[in-house]
């Protein structure tokens, strides 16, 4: 009967590996090549791809871009979407409302969304145009086209589609607490804010720690905002790791450079989300 149960998790299992972990040892070989994505031949040339990746000032730069958007991004999602969670767990007669307006930004496609912004923030676009109609055009602004605005933009509308995904695993975690408890602090005299800091907070660690890591993943990866908004731009300004991955792959013909810091990435985003489940276990209740 266990050998039984065992072959259904074989379809899974396969498709995994050949989805999963082929591409990820597929990357880790070809980081160690020059191939260029178009001949057939490629040398070996063991660790020159990473050394070259210490002298690298673009990919410095993205690096640092993509840390900053990350930070910016990741504080501002999991503090605001516990917040707005504590505020909408309470019962009321637009409660799914809101839940369902906060979350609506996620399921729409992050293209689409995009493009949506681009036509707002633009220097001819919505925002300006209805500034200067109102008599404000003295404070007309480049919100794409110069480096900190373009890279506030981002942060911007990523916080906008995100936060809704953050505020519902917040509620769930919150909604997993016992009523009881809460009574119980109310009858020894506890208020709203002891409430929060003595039962709530320890007992959603685990929601904590899941908002958190996915918040970074996906900010590590960021691309498809980047690629629509400013195209990396002005310059190489407001490039992200992931995009310059796809920029030295396929503008550059460099697969195996560009494998080099995709493995790079993977490492980081690994080793950030080991950190981070070791140092929440120790809060959990």
């Amino acid at each position: 009967m266990r050998k039984t149960s065992k072959l259904f998790l074989l379809p899974a299992l396969l498709i995994y590996t050949f989805l999963m972990i082929v591409p990820i040892l597929g990357a880790f070989y070809l980081s160690l090549t020059d191939w260029n994505g178009i001949a057939a031949a490629f040398r070996f040339v063991g660790i020159r791809n990473y050394l070259t990746m210490l002298s690298d000032a673009r990919l410095h730069n993205a690096i640092s871009v993509t840390l900053k958007i990350t930070l910016t991004v990741s504080v501002t999602v999991n503090v605001l979407g516990l917040f707005i969670a504590c505020l909408l767990n309470r019962v009321g007669k637009m409660t799914n409302a809101l839940r369902s307006i906060f979350f609506l930004p996620y399921v729409i496609s992050t293209v689409a969304i995009s493009f949506i912004w681009l036509s707002i923030l633009s220097y001819t676009g919505v925002f300006n145009t209805i500034l200067e109609m109102l008599g404000f055009g003295n404070v007309i602004a480049d919100y794409i086209g110069n480096t900190k605005n373009a890279i506030r933009s981002i942060c911007i509308i990523e916080i906008w589609r995100i936060l809704g995904f953050h505020m519902v695993i917040y509620l769930a975690s919150i909604q997993t607490v016992p009523e009881d408890l809460y009574e119980a602090c109310t009858m020894d005299g506890g208020t709203t804010w002891q409430k929060f800091r003595y039962i709530t907070l320890p007992l959603i660690v685990p929601g904590i720690t899941i908002s958190v890591i996915m918040s970074i993943m996906t900010e590590m990866k960021q691309y498809d905002i980047v690629k629509v908004i400013t195209n990396g731009g002005p310059g190489y300004s407001t490039e992200t790791i992931t995009y310059n991955i796809v920029t030295q792959a396929f503008g550059n013909n460099m697969l195996g450079y560009s494998s080099a810091i995709a493995v790079f990435l993977f490492l980081v985003i690994a080793a950030i989300t080991i950190v981070q489940l070791r140092l929440t276990k120790r809060l959990e209740v």
